[in-house]
């Protein structure tokens, strides 16, 4: 047997494990308790300022699918049995991760003394600078406390539950959503308009609106819990009357009917994903988990939650590729040159082959630069990362086959009027995304690819001539100067994994031109 289906069988074998843990034989109440004790824990390490790379918000969402994935018994999961399964969750994060890279070609395994070794196969860079470029996306500051929010924290009696009186809610709600804003114009390849459809006649400003009432109530809880040492504040608990009447104050321009529907998209349900729809419903009480909550994802759980239904996919995939002439604004600003959107391809029949989505040209130069433009909703997740890793493969291919069309005379790109000719231009080929640079090699010669986030980041190129250059080899951080790999061993069965774990080293890493 192969290494790589060795260690994939032995990572299947461990997940089968997790199903035989003694609290699953209990009663649907278990949800918050596994909740409540993965909750504690992570404040915990909060309170001691231990410092985890653990991803605790994705622990819990893993607690939440296994929830929902796994029969429901009687009685009650004790803090113990708790425990083992939220342990076996934490465990579950570097499966998943593994699995994932493995069945994406993006590790290699071999056998060492009976032990696995995993390797990356491809250049590591490109995620690094992906990270960093997601720090640097971050604003620098966000409100803090108001003095409202502060005196109620302060004031609040030792074992009270009470909820906070209406003066703190709205200046939570309020806090929320100058936080959420500030996030939000921090993205340097722009975010989503108010106006932007998300189905059923609701807009992104309607959800912006509702989320931030329940991204109000996660904060004040997590605020509350970390200030008084009050662990068990960390989750909230409303039933779903109570939840909806606070957001019909707090949200009187969104309609009933959307408020009703943005609680329903953000509610989990299986086939769903925790990110996105961060809400878990418990009989008549709905539970609101902060960390699954977070003011940097708010676009991504917008376009998410509205597509994972397949009948609004597409709706949402054809809005979000209105946004693409992003790239064509950029790009206008390099000086000397020209540049086009959706150029039309034409065979000799008439038929179309296709079109050009940006081209930009140095007509003194005859240098040309086509891209193919994909605009995927943010990965929150490894999972969605691959699938956007896959749309470049997909959009490569695309240009590809247009581009030997092209070359062979069998189709034409109708230029712009007193554009030079087509086949007098020296051409450089690329995708382009949002976000998200590729360490996958693409399938296809001479094409490469890139992001709006990567090339914003470069600054106005001087000419169109340093911009080829640095699409066509890359300026990306440095293994040794700004990140490490290191080897991380954990156990998988009775077998020990030996993982190459990328450690950053600076957040001050920045690509330049030339």
């Amino acid at each position: 047997m192969k290494p790589e289906q060795d260690l994939l069988d032995t990572l299947v074998s461990a997940r089968d494990k997790v199903r035989s843990l003694r609290g699953w034989n209990s009663g649907p109440e278990r949800v918050y308790d596994l909740l409540r004790t993965a909750t504690k824990l992570r404040t915990m390490e909060i309170s001691a300022g231990v410092m985890t790379d653990l991803p605790w918000e994705s622990v819990l969402a893993q607690l939440v699918v296994w929830h929902h994935d796994l029969p429901v018994s009687t009685g009650t999961c004790s803090e113990r049995d708790a425990a083992e399964i939220v342990l076996a969750a934490a465990a579950a994060q570097r499966l998943d991760l593994l699995e994932a890279g493995m069945r994406s070609g993006a590790y290699q395994v071999r056998m060492t003394r009976g032990d696995f070794r995993v390797r990356h196969r491809w250049d590591a860079s490109a995620e690094v600078a992906d990270m960093l470029l997601e720090h640097d996306a971050r604003p620098a500051r966000v409100p803090e406390l108001s003095a409202v929010e502060r005196q109620w924290i302060s004031t609040r009696p030792v074992g009270s539950r009470s909820s906070p009186p209406p003066e703190v809610l709205h200046a939570a709600v309020q806090r929320a959503a100058a936080t959420i804003e500030a996030y939000r114009q921090s993205v340097p390849e722009g975010q989503v308009p108010d106006a932007f459809p998300l189905g059923e006649g609701m807009t992104a400003g309607d959800m912006i609106s509702v989320l931030a009432v329940i991204m109000g109530i996660a904060s004040l809880s997590e605020q509350t819990a970390h200030r008084l040492s009050r662990l068990e504040a960390t989750l909230v608990l409303m039933p779903a009357s109570q939840l909806m009447a606070v957001i019909a104050e707090m949200s009187p321009n969104v309609s009933e009917v959307h408020q009703a529907l943005v609680v329903e998209r953000l509610t989990y349900r299986s086939g769903r994903s925790c990110r996105t729809s961060p809400l878990i419903r418990h009989g008549d009480v709905v539970i609101i988990c902060p960390p699954l909550v977070t003011p940097r994802t708010v676009d991504p759980i917008m376009l998410r939650s509205a597509a994972h239904d397949s009948r609004r996919f597409g709706r949402v995939g054809r809005a979000q590729g209105e946004r693409a002439p992003a790239w064509a604004t950029w790009l206008g600003a390099t000086p000397g040159t020209l540049v086009a959107e959706r150029v039309p391809a034409t065979r000799s029949d008439g038929r179309s082959a296709g079109d050009l989505d940006v081209v930009i040209v140095d007509p003194v130069r005859r240098l040309g630069l086509c891209l193919e433009i994909k605009w995927p909703i943010e990965a929150l997740s490894l999972h969605e990362a691959m699938k956007v890793e896959n749309w470049i493969t997909s959009a490569a291919e695309q240009l590809d086959r247009l581009r030997g069309e092209l070359r062979a005379g069998t189709a034409t790109a109708q230029m712009p009027p007193d554009w030079p000719p087509f086949d007098a231009i020296d051409w450089t080929w690329c995708v382009g995304t949002p976000q998200q640079l590729t360490t996958r090699p693409l399938p296809v010669p001479d094409m490469h690819a890139t992001s709006l986030r990567y090339v914003q980041a470069l600054g106005t190129p001087p000419d169109l001539g340093a911009l080829v250059t640095v699409l066509t080899r890359p300026d990306l951080p440095t293994e040794g100067v700004h990140f490490d790999v290191q080897r991380r061993s954990f156990p998988v069965g009775r077998r020990q994994v030996h993982l190459d774990a990328l450690q950053v080293r600076t957040t001050s890493w920045r690509p330049r031109l030339g």
